[in-house]
C-alpha cells in the first residue's frame, strides 16, 4: 500500500524569482556580518578575528543545514551559506592584505 506524501510538490510552482532575491539578500547579509565580525575582532588581533569568523560561520552553518529541505527556509539557508563562504573568503583576503 502506498503512503501519501505529506505535501504534493507538484501542486505549487517554485517561486524562483522571489527565492533568488531572498537568497541574494541573505547572502549579502551573511557576508557583511562575517566581515564586520572580522573587522571588529581583527582590529585587536588578526588571527583572533579569523577564528571568530570561522566559529560563527561554522556554528550557524551547522545549525541552518537542518532547514535546507523546508520549502520557505531553503532560500534563506542557501543564501546564508553562500554568504558565509563569501564572508570567510573576504576575511581571509583582508588578513592577507594586512587590514
Amino acid at each position: 500500500m502506498n503512503t501519501p506524501e505529506p505535501f504534493d510538490r507538484a501542486a505549487e510552482p517554485t517561486p524562483w524569482a522571489l527565492g533568488i532575491i531572498v537568497s541574494a539578500v541573505c547572502a549579502l547579509f551573511g557576508a557583511f556580518v562575517l566581515v564586520g565580525i572580522y573587522e571588529l575582532i581583527g582590529g585587536i588581533l588578526e588571527f583572533l578575528g579569523i577564528a571568530a569568523v570561522l566559529i560563527v560561520a561554522g556554528g550557524l552553518g551547522w545549525t541552518l543545514w537542518e532547514f535546507r529541505y523546508r520549502q520557505v527556509w531553503r532560500w534563506i539557508v542557501w543564501g546564508l551559506l553562500i554568504g558565509f563562504l563569501a564572508g570567510i573568503t573576504s576575511s581571509v583576503a583582508l588578513l592577507i592584505m594586512g587590514r
